[in-house]
């Protein structure tokens, strides 16, 4: 009996069971497996059809990069993140804004440097202004001079960037040197503080850092190009800011 009813359920896995009569000889035999409880048929997965009618669509494009809405907005985020600025569309940020951050900044460091001789010094006002209205040409045409010489350099070593692109960048990476002299100027106007050097400098050499990020973009990713060329460029504003200014 024990024979019998392990040959059953071995037919049966084989796909093949036979009904046996009531003499013991088969009398038919089944196509498919039977359904009985606990059984389960070993039949290989086979795909679906694809449904007629409907087709995989077109990847969806990534997001594009904007900039920022309001551009102000832009001073803030390249102090602390320039490479979000950088990713976040800096060609669309108008050059004459980009122009107008570094221009202001080096006014405004001019004339502090103007205001700590007038401290101590017999230095009047109307040379404080002069200073300043040097201060922004200086910060305009003479950061854009300086940027369009990077701007040759980088051509040299595969540097893809337009020269626009570059001048607006290198502009908008004094944005700390705009943040600290106006600070500074409060101080130096309320309290007479000397704060040519110490928020003037300190918001020029913080600009490196934004400036370094710039450079490695134009460099396509150089870390010993773009740390060059940054502390040229810097080297090469405070030396206008020392022949000029002091």
């Amino acid at each position: 009996m024990t024979f019998e009813r392990a040959s059953s359920l071995d037919a049966a896995r084989s796909g093949q069971f036979h009904m046996a009569s009531p003499a013991g000889s088969p009398v038919s035999q089944f196509a498919s497996p039977p359904n009985f409880p606990g059984y389960t048929p070993q039949v290989p997965w086979q795909s679906p059809p694809p449904v007629q009618g409907f087709a995989p669509g077109p990847p969806m494009p990534p997001p594009r990069a904007n900039a920022p809405k309001k551009p102000w907005w832009s001073i803030l985020l390249m102090m602390v993140s320039p490479g979000q600025v950088i990713a976040q569309g800096l060609g669309k940020i108008p050059w004459p804004f980009a122009l107008s951050v570094s221009g202001v900044a080096f006014a405004i460091f001019f004339f502090q440097t103007g205001l700590d001789r007038h401290h101590v010094g017999p230095v009047g006002w109307i040379h404080c202004f002069l200073l300043a209205l040097l201060g922004g040409v200086y910060g305009t045409a003479g950061i854009a001079a300086i940027a369009a010489v990077a701007w040759s350099i980088s051509r040299l070593i595969g540097g893809q960037q337009t020269p626009e692109w570059v001048i607006r960048a290198v502009a908008l990476s004094y944005s700390s040197a705009l943040v600290y002299g106006i600070v500074g100027l409060v101080f130096n106007l309320f309290f007479r503080w000397n704060t040519s050097i110490s928020f003037g400098v300190t918001g020029v050499l913080w600009a490196l850092g934004p400036m370094m990020t710039v450079f490695r973009q134009l460099t396509n990713g150089k870390l010993v190009h773009s740390v060059a060329l940054a502390t040229f460029c810097g080297a090469l504003v405070l030396l206008g800011w020392g022949l000029l200014a002091t």
